[in-house]
């Protein structure tokens, strides 16, 4: 009946992949805006250049760019992002950032800088191993341009814009000192962004062993005080039969006023013995199915003729929609124990006059459905997300735990009893029985007669 925590190891990773995701979609929506600076930046090494090369250049940039797009794109739909998000972040970031950067002159290009933040980035948003991993195709690419630039093999690397030719006029010493700080930045960046992940995850976990210690605590208090709970409500029901007996008996000697008055104290007593009763079922552990095939629509049609004289004391119609046979892989007896409650809360529920509907019908999944539809009140938003917590009740009388029970029932059938509002005004009980596998082959049994 109560739910365990998740594995902190569990609760650790979903936590932090739901935060990264978070924290993803901004970079991605930030490197979105920004998408079209790259090729801006290498249509500015055209300007007075005739290089075909550097034409080149600029639709291939282009080119990485819409596939770029159209990854972020793709990822930002998603609820949340998978552990392996930059898949393809290498195929398209690392040519782009080589053929952007040899455009704009190489080791001297403008953009170089940009390594630092990418490395930082991928290390708070990826595996240690995987930023381990850029890091070094980044400093790989680096090493590239500086080669490209230091050897001079490409006559006109540096765009005219800049001065044209294969520099731009810095010392090899002061390239040098440039490339040596650049790499060693890239490290750093990596190493502060692996740290601040690991950070992040230290707390992550720390918080979950606190929640899952008091969860486990307050588990432990609850079934303690369930458990005594049923024992002191075991222990009523005796003296209850007994006052019960003992108030039939002395009705048969009296008349007239104090006869009335009674009456009113043995269905007080029976309105007890029900509570009671409600609270054993919830407190004892559910017994086992005892499952057969079991046609809803029959089940529907006896549960609205035990609540016909219910119905009739408060003038309200109950109808079971006719249609195709819907039959289900079922205890009988709980689905219908279920079913009882439902009812019995949308007759309370419903004004005189209007009708309660019962429709059974089979899902496309091959499931069985059973509505339970009232034109009453309805249900408040915040009641009807805490209408399945035992103790929680609408009634001035009720005691909290049949809708508790009932939907502890349809999960242990794997399926669920949910509450929604009606069109039109009004509530409608829905429970859910999934497709049986085991239907086929087990030998066929009718729960219903």
């Amino acid at each position: 009946m109560h739910s365990q925590p998740q594995p902190t190891a569990a609760g650790v990773e979903q936590v932090q992949r739901e935060a990264f995701s978070r924290m993803f979609r901004q970079v991605t929506k930030v490197l979105s805006f920004l998408s079209p600076l790259p090729v801006v930046l290498v249509s500015l090494g055209l300007i007075g250049d005739t290089s075909a090369w550097r034409r080149w250049c600029v639709a291939v940039a282009l080119a990485l760019v819409a596939v770029g797009v159209g990854a972020v794109t793709a990822w930002r739909r998603q609820p949340v992002v998978t552990q392996e998000p930059g898949r393809w972040v290498p195929l398209v970031a690392f040519p782009l950032f080589t053929v952007v950067n040899l455009s704009l002159g190489g080791l001297e290009s403008p953009l170089i800088p940009l390594v630092l933040p990418a490395s930082f980035a991928t290390a708070i948003l990826f595996s240690p191993a995987r930023a381990r991993r850029w890091v070094g195709y980044l400093l790989a690419l680096l090493g590239v341009q500086a080669a490209v630039t230091f050897t001079g093999g490409v006559d006109d690397l540096v765009p005219v814009i800049f001065g044209g030719g294969r520099r731009a006029g810095h010392s090899d010493a002061l390239l040098l000192t440039m490339l040596v700080v650049t790499a060693f930045l890239m490290v750093w960046a990596n190493f502060i962004g692996t740290t601040m992940r690991r950070t992040f995850r230290g707390m992550v976990r720390t918080a979950l062993d606190a929640r899952d210690e008091a969860l486990k605590a307050h588990e432990e208090r609850v079934r303690s005080l369930t458990t005594l709970s049923g024992e002191i409500a075991h222990e009523l029901k005796n003296p209850l039969a007994s006052v019960k007996g003992l108030a039939a008996m002395i009705a048969r000697e009296v008349e007239g006023r104090p006869a009335e008055r009674l009456a009113v104290l043995r269905r007080e007593v029976d309105r007890m013995q029900e509570i009671l009763e409600g609270f054993l079922n919830f407190s004892r552990p559910l017994l086992p199915l005892n499952e057969a095939h079991v046609p809803l629509e029959a089940l529907c049609r006896q549960v609205a003729e035990l609540h016909e004289g219910m119905a009739g004391e408060r003038s309200v119609s109950l109808k079971v929609t006719e249609g195709p046979p819907v039959e289900a892989w079922c205890d009988a007896r709980k689905v219908r124990q279920v079913l009882i409650d439902v009812v019995q809360n949308a007759l309370d529920a419903a004004p005189r006059g209007t009708t309660v509907e019962l429709h059974a019908w089979t899902a496309p999944d091959g499931g069985g459905r059973v509505e339970v539809k009232d034109r009453g009140p309805g249900l408040a938003e915040e009641v009807r997300a805490r209408v399945f917590e035992p103790g929680i009740t609408t009634k001035p009388h009720g005691s909290g735990l049949g809708l508790a029970l009932s939907r502890a029932l349809m999960r242990q059938h794997g399926g669920e009893l949910n509450l929604r509002a009606r069109e039109g005004g009004g509530c409608v009980a829905e429970l859910s029985l999934p497709p049986a596998q085991q239907a086929a082959e087990a030998p066929r049994k009718e729960a219903l007669s």
